[in-house]
């Protein structure tokens, strides 16, 4: 009522029209409506009234702005373009716009001119977010200058972003995770830590990336005191104004709830999501991130509730379709999973995992066609998703053609050589080959590439004993867990090899230290190790397809003929004589996705052209841990369970 009395008194005033439009997004949301719909109709409404009226005094675009971003975050980038345009015609001098304009462009791909609308606005009025979104240009399309790297160059373009506004947080976010993705920890966090100390304008960006630095360092309870008073900066924020930042608080709470998870306190994760929901309801991240917690607890029917949720409020989520359709079929719901995997794949098919998590079930229900449709169709969609390949080596190594698979593997270690799973593969092929001298070599290799894949140093031990090398196996095995002390195979296998020369002692030792880390009980964290992971979960016997799921179903089937682009793609033939039992391909982490999204590096939807946190990263790393045991293999795996952070 009172800003419509403010709309009387200033008719054309675009900040009241877009703080009402807000409003009446976030009442609309508490009554179950649709927030978007109602914000875009009253936004709609406001820039033909303000045309209509010449605008009446107004000197800037905010309208054209918040519209355009509202369409972009609908993926309507036409509308969106199009609406920049209108703005930019009106408000040429609108530095604002230019900036959009630049972020739109990157959507699109376009990075000449969205470097020239940035540089417009620069020449304008200098500003730090269009200097930290030319130093993320950078970064990722560095522009050809002789004589200057694009490290050096984003570098510039920070330090003078933080000299004309030194609580920019967004820019203090993004310059010390280009420092952290450099491995230069220390410096990165004092980057954050000077954040923190000046108070920035948008707290949350900057806590956020300096708990992410502890817990690469892993000074866990530190990392959460950091999410904690973060939080508590947000909410206070928040609750002196209507911020446009209100829902960045969100990632901190995630963020918080993954990392109690992660750490075995389930309860305490679980209070942390259901907190979160309460004050920013209908967030599909909380919900998913409440739903892992439900699995955990054992109880099913919640978890399936709360991923329904999280579908419907964000039909994109991939990781929550993903991790849904990985539960259903952990409890032998078959149909319901496919159903899952087709509804996700369908709102996000450039999703990786969601192909290849389809793709691996295919595997084990026997339709290796299908499956190996599957993963084709998810390479053509997701080029660069690397589990993709390692599954159609597997669907080849199956069926004995080891040519073919190869081929495959042989192009995931072209495109990524830090992916350990795709040494393993590469490993077992040669053996299955015969080509015993160049398994060892190819585990070191990998090793050399990815050293902290646990599963490398298990299986060159194992291929240490079998040859009656025991010192050398017990130092590989004894690496392996001085990278990643939380693996509880290597374990398994150095109490093997112990107990195979009767080192009663070393057996001993081996338990009590063992005993340490992990616990068996489910609800409590370990003593000595708060990252530690549960046992394995445990689902129930298989059910009717769930009325949540059985409502997607009766959509057309996934177009997946073998058919498809069948020129790039060699046709299956069974040449080499292998018996498929004989594979006994080590477990990878098939369900993960491992996009490489930085908690800086997402395209801004603020009006300022502020970097927008993503968790995606973690939320991949949760899904892969929570099912690590689906992956595609043959029926000889040794399915032991793997516990790290």
């Amino acid at each position: 009522e009172i800003m419509e009395l403010a709309l009387v008194e200033s008719p054309s005033n675009g900040r009241v029209q877009v703080a009402l439009a807000r409003l009446e997004g976030r009442c609309n949301r508490r009554q179950n409506k649709s927030g978007k719909t109602a914000a875009r109709q009253r936004l709609y409404k406001a820039l033909k009234g303000n045309e209509r009226r010449e605008w009446e005094g107004e000197t800037d675009g905010r309208l054209f702005n918040v519209l355009a971003k509202v369409e972009i975050k609908s993926r309507k980038f036409k509308e969106a373009k199009q609406i920049l345009n209108r703005g930019m015609e009106r408000f040429p001098h609108d530095t604002s716009l230019l900036n959009a304009a630049g972020q739109l462009e990157i959507l699109l791909g376009n990075v000449t001119a969205a470097r020239t609308f940035y540089n417009s606005s620069i020449a304008l009025q200098p500003s730090a977010p269009a200097l930290v979104a030319l130093a993320m240009m950078e970064l990722r399309n560095p522009e050809e200058k002789e004589g200057s790297s694009n490290y050096n160059s984003a570098k510039a373009y920070f330090e003078r972003a933080l000299l004309l506004d030194p609580r920019h947080g967004p820019a203090y976010n993004a310059y010390g995770n280009m420092e952290f993705q450099q491995g230069n920890l220390t410096l990165a966090r004092d980057i954050y830590r000077k954040g923190v100390q000046v108070e920035c304008s948008d707290p949350a960006s900057v806590y956020h990336g300096l708990a992410k630095i502890e817990l690469s360092m892993g000074n866990i309870d530190l990392a959460r005191e950091i999410l904690l008073m973060g939080l508590k900066r947000v909410e206070a924020q928040d609750r002196m104004m209507d911020s446009s930042r209100h829902e960045r608080a969100v990632f901190l709470v995630h963020t918080l709830g993954i990392l109690e998870l992660n750490s075995n306190r389930v309860v305490e994760a679980s209070r942390v999501f259901n907190e979160g929901m309460v004050n920013y309801d209908r967030c599909s991240q909380l919900l998913m991130g409440a739903a892992l917690c439900a699995i955990k607890l054992g109880s099913m029917e919640k978890a399936r509730s709360l991923f329904d949720g999280a579908t419907k409020a964000d039909k994109n989520h991939a990781q929550a379709w993903q991790a849904w359709g990985v539960m259903e079929s952990r409890a032998d719901n078959m149909t319901a999973a496919k159903i899952l995997f087709e509804s996700g794949i369908r709102n996000c098919n450039r999703h990786g995992a969601l192909w290849n998590a389809y793709g691996v079930l295919e595997g084990r229900l026997g339709n290796l066609d299908k499956a190996r449709a599957l993963f084709k169709r998810g390479m053509l969609m997701c080029p660069n998703h690397i589990p993709l390949y390692q599954g159609l080596a597997g669907i080849e190594m199956r069926e004995g053609n080891l040519v073919k698979a190869k081929k495959f593997i042989g192009e995931a270690l072209t495109q990524d050589k830090t992916q350990g799973s795709s040494w393993l593969v590469a490993a077992q092929i040669e053996k299955l080959q015969g080509n015993t001298a160049l398994v060892d070599l190819i585990l070191r290799r990998g090793i050399q590439y990815a050293p902290a894949e646990a599963t490398l140093y298990r299986e060159l031990g194992e291929s240490f004993v079998q040859k009656g090398k025991i010192n050398e196996a017990r130092k590989i095995l004894e690496k392996g867990l001085e990278f990643n002390p939380l693996h509880a195979p290597l374990y398994h296998s150095l109490a093997e090899l112990e107990a195979r020369i009767f080192n009663l002692e070393g057996l001993a030792k081996l338990n009590e230290r063992a005993s340490k880390i992990f616990n068996t009980n489910a609800l409590i964290s370990s003593q000595f190790s708060a990252e530690a992971w549960s046992s394995k979960l445990r689902m129930g016997t298989p059910q009717k397809c769930p009325k949540e799921v059985d409502a997607l179903a009766g959509k057309d089937d996934l177009h997946t003929s073998n058919d498809d682009n069948s020129e790039n793609f060699p046709t299956s033939n069974n040449n080499n004589n292998v018996n498929p039992n004989e594979i006994t391909m080590l477990p990878q982490s098939l369900y993960n996705d491992n996009i490489n999204v930085n908690i800086d590096e997402t395209p801004s939807t603020d009006n300022n052209g502020d970097s927008l946190l993503a968790n995606i990263e973690m939320e991949n790393e949760l899904v892969q841990e929570m099912f690590q045991e689906d992956t595609f293999s043959s029926p000889s795996i040794d399915d032991e369970s793997s516990e790290k952070q």
